[in-house]
Parts: structure tokens; sequence; C-alpha cells
């Protein structure tokens, strides 16, 4: 495994009156746990608000957790510190929804690209310029355009350049939040192409974090559900897809357009917004918008469990409902 996650949480503290005491927490991530393997993509998919892209950013410490562990490659990533830290984020990278806001304004692509390889102190000027240009090549843009300005390239350009920064210092592992969703449709194809070419090309394992479950099928090998800071099911994409067994999962793949269905068909969509992270639902956080919610489920807290004995199919609802469709 080159990532492993465990009880991962992230806590806000809520402070409030004169002297600002601690009433509560905003619990963005609550006991998160999953594996990855080599060279696989994990896809983390559910609602705004659910603590994907809080995910993201703790398993990479743009984000320090409240606590849990984070192992890459058997190391445990979240005690670095010093040197450690600084060599350990060769091998993590992150590519974020936004392509603009993450690039420089002031700075030219050829200093973008040429920023990481001198901070790490990788190779002499002629080698990093000698890799600079390599990058361009991988990623499908042109040398002439080394020395333009962010503004001066389209969305789709501009997210090819945040991929050519992630891919200068040869990471292990990349987290991609959303790097689609910002860009025009007729060109997210043509970057989840080239995400899937350099995973071959170098090996490099994703966390795929996106809302989209059409991109999540293409990219993904395994696809991790999530709600209110938890995750409520796991399995490999085809299974997911195929054979969802939480109420949540079944509602978000039935909400996918699907191309000449008409807009009458009756479909039964989740009612409701997700519950508010500072005061969650007691019980089963997902039972106040379940069409299958039983009482009991406001009591008990359902764990993640292995599903019909298939341990890699994770589950964190009752079997009574899990059997139902919605």
């Amino acid at each position: 495994m080159i990532l492993e996650v465990e009880d991962l949480k992230k806590y806000y503290p809520i402070k409030s009156g004169l002297l600002l005491r601690h009433t509560g927490d905003v619990k963005a991530l609550d006991g998160v746990s999953f594996t990855l393997e080599r060279g696989k993509t994990l896809g983390i998919v559910g609602e705004s608000g659910c603590g994907k892209s809080t995910l993201g950013k703790a398993i990479i410490r743009l984000y320090e957790p409240t606590s849990g562990i984070v192992k890459f490659e058997g190391q445990d990533f979240l005690n670095l510190k010093g040197v450690d830290l600084r060599n350990s984020r060769r091998d993590i990278q992150m590519i974020f929804q936004d392509p603009f806001a993450s690039l420089d304004p002031r700075m030219t692509v050829a200093n973008i690209l040429n920023e990481p390889l001198e901070i790490h102190q990788i190779g002499t000027p002629s080698e990093r310029k000698e890799k600079v240009d390599q990058l361009m090549r991988i990623v499908g843009l042109k040398r002439e355009h080394l020395n333009r300005y962010p503004h001066e390239f389209s969305g789709g350009q501009r997210q090819r350049i945040s991929i050519a920064r992630c891919l200068a210092l040869n990471p292990k592992l990349i987290v991609a939040d959303e790097p689609v969703s910002a860009l025009d449709v007729s060109i997210q194809a043509q970057v989840l192409n080239l995400l899937k070419k350099i995973q071959k090309d170098f090996n490099i394992s994703f966390v795929f974090i996106s809302h989209d479950l059409s991109v999540v099928e293409h990219m993904c090998d395994e696809v991790a559900v999530m709600y209110l800071g938890k995750i409520v099911e796991k399995a490999p994409r085809d299974e997911l897809f195929n054979n969802p067994a939480h109420p949540y999962t079944k509602a978000l793949l039935k909400a996918i357009p699907i191309a000449g269905r008409g807009k009458r068909e009756n479909r039964e969509l989740l009612s409701g917004d997700v519950p508010s992270p500072i005061d969650p639902p007691s019980g089963c956080a997902f039972h106040p918008r379940c069409p299958k919610g039983q009482p009991s489920c406001s009591i008990e807290t359902p764990k993640l469990e292995n599903y019909q004995n298939n341990p890699q199919h994770q589950l964190s609802c009752p079997p009574v409902h899990s059997e139902k469709s919605i």
C-alpha cells in the first residue's frame, strides 16, 4: 500500500462569548479510513459540504488533522518534521480545482515549473531547463508558451500547467481535487485522458476527488462515498456502480443524467440538504433523509463493515436497509 489513512479527523473549534470559550466543533472529517494501492486511483465522491476537499488537503497536510494516522509508504506522514517532511513532499503533490487561483499570476510558466526544482535543489540550471521543456511536452504544451503568464491561457491550458508543476518532482501520489470541474465539457475529456496517460507512464497513484460520478467511473479503480465527514460505502468501481448498497449511494447514482432520458421520468431523488457538521444527527447521520430510515437509525451509529462478507465492499448501514432498493 502506498497510502494508509486511519481514523482521520479534522475538527474546527467554535468559540463564543466574551472569553471565547470552546463551545463546539465543526466536524469536517469524523473518522475516515481507507487504503490505496500503488498505481491505482481512489475516487472520493459526495455532495458539496461532505468533506471531500478537506480530506484531500488533510492527507497532504495543507490542513493539519485533529487526529488520526496517515502513512505514506509505511511512514507516519503526520509526524514528519523539518528536512524529513520537506523531502517527503516531493512524493506527494496536489492538483487544485481552480487552476487560475493556484498559479502565481506574476510568474511566467517557465518560472512556475522551475520553482519546485530550485526549492528542492534538483539538477543544474541547464538540467532544470531541460526538465521544464520535457514537462511541457508531457502535458501537450509548446515550448513558446514558457514565457507567457497564466492569464494568457485558457482554463484547460492552465490546468495542464498545474499538472506539469505536479510532475516536476516525480511524485508517487497526486491528490486531484475536482481537477476538471472548472473546465468546459469539451476540455474535460482531454485533461482526464492526460491524467490516465500520466498514471500509466509514471505509475502514479491518485486520490481523485469529484462530485461527478460519470467522471469517477471513467477514472477510478475504487470509489469511496462520503457523507457528512464519514465514508458510508467503499467498493471497487464496477462493484459500486453495479451493486450499490447504501441508500445514499443509490440516490447519487440515480441522479446521474443519461442521454436520451426524458425529463418526466420519475426519479426518487433525495430531499433536503446535508445536515450541519456543527450539530450532526444522532445515530446514522443520513437517517433524516433516508427513504428507508427506521427508528433505530437515530440511535445506533453504524460502522464501516464488510458487505455480504466481501472485504472489498464496505458499508456503513444496517443490513435491513442495505438489502432494499430506493
